[in-house]
């Protein structure tokens, strides 16, 4: 029977976690020029454009779009890794069924990202954005919740393989 956990704070988790979120970021960061290229144009919820109105809200400057996407790009490098860390902490307490195919962290992505978005006025409303922009934002978002669960299912397998092949060594000396 499945019982829920959480693991203690290790370096371990910590290490796990902020390499899944980083991958995870990594695939993020590949997919966006698809993504634009699919609609034609950078969508809202682009890094560049979410560092501007962020900037322009907090200190009333304009970014020039060079800047924006370094500093957009500065942003999701410090979240993205954060996250998988944060999810690789609380990926034990979860049942196995709901760690398939990322839709945890993904969802979790999108519902922060949703959230944060209309909190801080990064974005134009999503009202505004076109159907395809909704479902490409889902899809990328998933992407970073498959890669990030995919990078934690393979550790795990491998530590199983690894504990598995240290016992039978034991035993075999006994």
């Amino acid at each position: 029977m499945w019982r829920p956990r959480l693991e203690q704070h290790s370096a371990p988790v910590l290490v796990r976690g902020l390499a899944a979120g980083a991958l995870g970021t990594l695939a993020l960061s590949a997919w966006e020029p698809l993504r634009d290229g699919l609609l034609g144009h950078p969508p809202p919820y682009s890094v560049r454009d979410i560092a501007t109105r962020a900037f322009r809200n907090t200190w009333g400057l304009r970014l020039a779009p060079r800047p924006a996407q370094h500093l957009g790009l500065l942003m999701r490098w410090l979240y993205g890794p954060a996250l998988g860390v944060l999810y690789a902490r609380l990926r034990p307490a979860l049942p196995p069924a709901a760690r398939r195919w990322g839709l945890v962290p993904g969802t979790g992505v999108g519902l922060f990202e949703q959230l944060a978005f209309a909190l801080l006025r990064v974005t134009a409303p999503p009202r505004t954005w076109t159907p395809a922009e909704h479902a490409l934002l889902a899809l990328q978002v998933l992407l970073y919740g498959l890669v990030t669960e995919a990078v934690l299912s393979r550790e795990d397998a491998q530590g199983s393989r690894r504990s598995g092949t240290s016992a039978r060594i034991r035993a075999s000396r006994r």
